[in-house]
């Protein structure tokens, strides 16, 4: 479980996509046919099957929308963390 959450941390699509996935099987209801035919389906198929599932009480959409603020802002931390380690060091520090 923990190596999940890491993954879903290092890049907000795949947390998206997870989403999308987790969002998609709950909608489904553990129908062993819809499963079936959602792991047979192509990804456009998917969102259509995603659209026309009832949408999710505001409860649970709350949590994804503060879950997806929280691996952007993850993201954009690692992205800002790797752009200062390529910063030249300054006179006073370094070799």
């Amino acid at each position: 479980m923990v190596l999940l959450f890491r993954l879903l941390s290092l890049t907000p699509k795949l947390a998206r996509a997870f989403r999308d996935f987790a969002v998609g099987f709950a909608a489904l209801h553990a129908d062993p046919d819809a499963i079936k035919k959602w792991f047979e389906s192509t990804p456009q198929q998917q969102q259509q099957m995603l659209q026309q599932q009832p949408a999710l009480n505001e409860g649970l959409e709350a949590l994804f929308v503060v879950f997806e603020r929280q691996m952007d802002s993850q993201h954009e931390v690692t992205m800002l963390r790797q752009q200062m380690l390529r910063l030249p060091a300054p006179p006073d520090e370094g070799y």
